[in-house]
């Protein structure tokens, strides 16, 4: 029996009541025990993420009755994952509350306690780092996103989904507007060129795919979150596709979607430093460490494995991956040389 992991997020035209989400609780867990399927619905405001966990066609037949209530608006599924093992015993709910009596209610888990920790488990999970992610965005960042530009989303939600079928080289505005039940020309009054479509679409994913491991970099360190990164990207090989494709794009001075790829780029790589900084003075590596020089050192072997495995699949990337830092620590336990720190290597 094949066993899979969906997570999926939604929006709500109007609040849940808590009430009623108690009084059903016991139902819910019933139902889904009876079809074997285990995991949690999160409620923050009017915004929704479930994981469930269980027999693939189970889980997403539950997915599409999800789709088919009107109430539910903005319907995603973030990650469909076939997995060895449950995250989850059975189901469950979880929603801001300081009411005693509900936090004691069976099949209710408190996950917005004030303090509560980092579940370590996020670093190996794409479903729980984007739960870890969810409970630590606002619900505000969540309205403004499902009201803002609605068209734009679904367009660039499409263009995911096909570029996961094909290369960027056979997408076109065409079919991507055929995905979107849009015009073509409606789709070029957001994205007037492929290439530019193609820049918005990589920006996209590279934050759906990197957000939720960012408690990891705080909470463990820059080398568990480009560990964890370079599970959540080989989970995701037609992302490395569309990142290689970027690069030819990106070396051309001036072009505008090559600078939008180089201005991401840049950004991740001083997040990287700035995490080995915060390392170096929690003690998770050694002082004699240059931040500058190991972070070039650290998003080259990330960037190389993964391009790589496209070619190469390496059935453990992150195992890998891991080895080679491993090894690359015993040469920052040591002094950097004068001439070393002048070249930045």
């Amino acid at each position: 029996m094949e066993l899979r992991s969906m997570v999926f997020a939604l929006a709500r035209t109007g609040r849940l009541s808590h009430a009623d989400l108690l009084r059903t609780l016991p139902a819910s867990r019933s139902r889904n025990a009876d079809l074997g399927i285990t995991g949690i619905l999160v409620l923050n405001d009017v915004n929704v993420l479930g994981i469930a966990e269980g027999p693939a066609e189970a889980v997403r037949a539950r997915i599409e009755a999800v789709r088919a209530d009107p109430q539910n608006v903005s319907v995603q599924v973030l990650v469909d994952d076939p997995v060895d093992q449950r995250a989850f015993t059975d189901w469950s709910i979880s929603f801001p509350t300081e009411d005693a009596s509900i936090q004691a209610t069976p099949g209710f888990v408190d996950l917005f306690a004030p303090g509560r920790s980092f579940n370590p488990a996020a670093a190996a999970s794409r479903s729980l780092a984007i739960l870890e992610w969810f409970l630590r965005t606002p619900a505000a960042q969540f309205r403004s996103r499902t009201s803002a530009a609605p068209v734009r989303e679904r367009i660039l939600d499409r263009t995911i989904e096909a570029l996961r079928g094909t290369g960027p080289a056979r997408c076109s505005i065409e079919q991507i507007a055929r995905r979107s039940d849009l015009t073509v020309a409606e789709v070029q009054q957001h994205f007037p060129t492929m290439p530019l479509l193609l820049a918005a679409a990589l920006a996209e994913w590279v934050q759906r795919v990197t957000a939720p491991y960012a408690p990891v970099a705080h909470e463990q360190g820059a080398v568990a979150y480009l560990c964890a990164l370079s599970r959540a990207f080989a989970e995701e090989p037609a992302l490395d596709r569309l990142i290689v494709a970027a690069l030819a794009t990106s070396a051309d001075p001036g072009d505008p979607a090559g600078e939008a790829f180089l201005v991401s780029y840049r950004a991740f790589h001083t997040t990287i430093r700035v995490s080995l900084e915060a390392d170096i003075a929690a003690g998770r590596e050694p002082a004699t460490m240059s931040p500058v020089s190991a972070a070039k050192q650290l998003l080259a072997l990330f960037d190389g494995l993964r391009i790589q495995n496209l070619f190469d699949p390496d059935p453990d990337l992150p195992a890998t991956f891991r080895r080679a830092v491993d090894r690359m620590r015993t040469g920052w336990s040591e002094p950097y040389a004068p001439a070393d720190l002048r070249n930045g290597t």
